[in-house]
């Protein structure tokens, strides 16, 4: 282990090196001293998804732990040996607080502290209730330390960026400053990449295989990135468009939001001897330009089906999302989702030929249930994702052709009225220069304080936008979005007080079957196996899971962790919510289906997917467990 050990501190002090010579590193002002003093936040964090996942996902049985004064946590394991944590306590939806440090001791010898995650997950190896393969374990002990050290380059970098925000806005009020930006500027996305900190839930939650430290912080939000979106011409023969009812024809569309760049392609292809009106323009972000195109579409170039050029697109900051970005970081420009083949957490990051057909599809679907349900679009806007275009093979083959695609949906600003912005919920989260989450700021804005009291009313208001609008639509269509945090936008109004939900990314919308067609609605599919679906309960685990576990209930295990006060309090006033949402609906929905849904959201044990499992079975379908309702005893 001491080898290994010594190997994992020269890998984390070269990418140390590496990152402090980047320009982003330099004009922050980022220093060695802040990265030492970021590693250990960033091996708390790192350490606690690992447990926590084990735990959950009951890999490890909790009931092996006791707990004693003075002592921490010991969970004591076989051969004699244990390991200890200074501070492991159990929270709401099988959550777990881990703060302090992991020590490790062999029997009669002295206590070691675990400072990476592959030593953790090592030392819990033999009590894992079902064992991996060598080959799993070793690839997960891989990606957890990649991610941990990428996580130690996010916080210092986001240390000195906060202090920036505190000199440029005054401490404490960045929320309040970017209110008061002026009409140029795009303060959502300011809020986007700095609160970019990763899944609450996900063991891999900064893990990037492949790319070099330069490029990881070149690409990435975290860093306060702008990419240079190369331009390609796709030949329109092996070309599929998907639009929304109304939107122009691509070519003219791209022409009108990008001119500079699509006059340069025209210009490029009549170099070549080639008719721009054969061709689509085709942004691509560079990792594909550079890594992707050249190697897995060498015959398409060969055979100018795809022209590469050295055009810029345009200058795009990436989202929390970094695979969609903002063109000039724009307040009006549509943004752009692209390709990225490189693994990010688990899996890569591409756009497939469904999502970009699915996505105009949904958004038409959802905008007229917006239109006629006036209850829910009180509550609950949409970004479109309006136009999207994918590579047609000569033989289908979608594995393909994910890998050149774009996909285009409206800017969230477009979206808001006169003295709104839009909050990425992700953000709430993300810790100022004082260590408090950004929710505080938020707190003080809208009530002029941000005591107890003033958080309990916030958040009561908060829940009833968003439950009626999550679970309304739910139950009188069918509908769950992924609604986590990354793809939800809770939106501030100009008094500073949440207003509604405005959500994003319809790639992995689930819709019940049934639901849909009781009120004479339909939905063209691409997959037939995909997003419109006969059973209930796929669609009811996507609402659980991303709205009322990874957003809602994620909200609330913060607030009762900074704010100390009980977590029962804040679970009830969710369980009220709910509880109303039923109440109002019961005319609008069958009544065995309102029954259902009402013991599944309030009594049944709810849905966890079990991201650890899916990693150590290298599995990229949904494993699913289940866990104590946490509004079971409140409601």
């Amino acid at each position: 282990m001491q080898d290994k050990l010594a190997s994992l501190e020269n890998l984390l002090h070269t990418r140390w090196s590496q990152a402090l010579v980047t320009p982003a590193f330099k004009t922050q002002g980022v220093t060695l001293g802040q990265l030492q003093a970021a590693l250990e936040f960033a091996r708390v964090r790192s350490l606690q998804r690992l447990m926590q996942a084990l735990l959950r996902e009951g890999l490890i049985a909790a009931s092996d732990g006791h707990s004693s004064i003075g002592a921490g946590t010991i969970f004591t394991l076989p051969e004699h040996t244990r390991v200890r944590f200074e501070y492991l306590r159990p929270g709401g939806m099988n959550s777990w607080d881990l703060r302090g440090q992991v020590f490790w001791q062999a029997a009669g010898q002295a206590e070691q502290p675990l400072r990476w995650p592959s030593q953790l997950l090592a030392v819990m190896g033999p009590s894992l209730i079902q064992q991996p393969c060598p080959q799993a374990v070793e690839r997960l002990s891989l990606e957890l330390d990649d991610s941990l050290i990428n996580d130690s380059l996010c916080l210092a970098y986001h240390g000195c960026w906060s202090q920036a925000l505190s000199q440029q806005f005054g401490r404490g009020k960045l929320l309040a400053g970017l209110q008061q930006m002026d009409g140029s500027s795009n303060p959502t996305l300011l809020l986007e990449q700095w609160g970019t900190l990763g899944h609450p839930w996900h063991p891999n939650y900064k893990t990037k295989l492949g790319p070099t430290v330069a490029q990881v912080i070149y690409y990435s939000p975290e860093f306060a990135a702008r990419i240079e979106v190369r331009l390609c011409a796709l030949h329109r023969s092996r070309s599929h468009i998907e639009a929304m009812p109304g939107t122009d024809d691509y070519g003219r569309w791209w022409s009108q939001h990008f001119p500079q760049s699509a006059s340069a392609l025209h210009i490029y292809l009549a170099s070549l001897g080639l008719n721009s009106a054969d061709y689509l323009p085709l942004p691509v972000h560079p990792w594909q330009a550079e890594d992707t195109l050249p190697k897995q579409f060498s015959k398409e170039i060969a055979d100018r089906l795809l022209v590469m050029t050295d055009i810029t697109a345009f200058e795009a900051a990436p989202t929390m999302s970094l695979r969609t970005v903002v063109p000039n970081a724009s307040r009006t420009a549509p943004m752009v989702k692209l390709p990225v083949s490189m693994r990010l957490t688990t899996a890569q990051r591409t756009v497939s030929p469904r999502s970009v057909r699915m996505g105009p599809r949904v958004s038409g679907l959802l905008m007229e249930i917006l239109a006629r349900a006036p209850d829910i679009a009180s509550r609950l806007d949409i970004i479109p994702e309006r136009l999207g275009l994918h590579y047609l093979p000569a033989t289908p083959d979608d594995d393909l052709a994910r890998h050149l695609s774009v996909l285009y949906r409206d800017n969230p600003c477009s979206r808001l009225h006169a003295g709104e912005t839009a909050i990425p919920v992700g953000s709430l989260f993300a810790t100022d220069q004082d260590q408090h989450p950004l929710l505080c700021q938020w707190i003080q804005l809208a009530a002029g304080a941000d005591d107890g009291a003033a958080m309990l009313d916030f958040f009561e208001r908060y829940t009833r936008i968003a439950v009626p609008a999550l679970l309304g639509l739910y139950l009188q269509y069918g509908i769950a979005f992924e609604a986590h945090q990354q793809n939800s936008f809770m939106v501030m109004d100009a008094l500073g007080r949440p207003n509604r939900l405005l959500m994003r990314d319809f790639g992995d919308i689930r819709i019940h079957r049934a639901s849909l067609h009781a009120q004479g609605l339909d939905l063209d599919l691409y997959d037939p196996h995909m997003t419109l679906l006969d059973d209930d309960n796929v669609v009811r685990d996507k609402l659980l899971h991303t709205s009322f576990m990874c957003h809602l209930g994620e909200l609330v295990l913060l607030c009762a962790r900074h704010w100390q006060v009980p977590e029962a309090a804040l679970w009830r006033m969710l369980a009220d919510q709910v509880v109303q949402c039923f109440t109002d609906l019961q005319g609008h929905v069958a009544p065995s289906r309102w029954q259902q849904e009402r013991h599944a959201l309030l009594e049944a044990d709810w849905p966890a997917k079990a991201m650890l499992r899916m990693r150590l079975a290298d599995c990229q379908e949904d494993i699913v467990g289940r866990l104590g309702n946490p509004l079971r005893a409140v409601a």
